[in-house]
């Protein structure tokens, strides 16, 4: 397939989901849908699925990880999961597209008010790296058991 073909491919690709998720859900915000979307494509898609779902032992996003803000250290987790700290993309592009991935993905889970991430936010957290991000995860998923359901259950949501 020559670039021209491919070009037009993803133009059209992109006009598509230009609509989806509803322009709603980013009201508000400097957040370029198209722009974010393909961010997400580029960057994000490949492991955690065009609609959030999760591939294979990936954690699904879809209707769960705005649970994480609820909890102390979900927020720099989010940020410092090796997708999102050793992603290519600039701190404000990682802002925005953990931002739209919240607010089109999960928003029943955020907490209220939800404070967007910014920049200076991205840096500060990609500068801490996670030693182990699993042991971090359950980490959280326990403290959110207990949060959520006032006791730690064995069986994660």
């Amino acid at each position: 397939m020559n670039w021209k073909i491919l070009a037009a491919s993803l133009l059209m690709s992109c006009s598509a989901i230009a609509e989806e998720p509803p322009q709603q859900a980013l009201a508000g915000t400097n957040i370029d849908p198209i722009a974010t979307r393909l961010n997400y494509m580029l960057n994000c898609q490949g492991c955690h699925a065009a609609d959030g779902r999760g591939l294979n032992d990936i954690p699904a996003m879809a209707d769960f990880v705005g649970k994480f803000l609820k909890v102390e250290g979900g927020r720099a987790y989010l940020v410092q999961v090796p997708g999102s700290a050793n992603s290519p993309l600039s701190d404000q592009a990682l802002a925005d597209v953990l931002n739209w991935i919240l607010l089109t993905m999960s928003p029943e889970q955020l907490p209220q008010p939800f404070m967007l991430y910014d920049a200076e936010e991205i840096t500060s957290f990609r500068q801490q790296p996670l030693a182990n991000a699993a042991t971090t995860r359950a980490r959280l998923l326990a403290k959110l058991r207990i949060q959520e359901r006032g006791t730690y259950r064995a069986n994660p949501f």
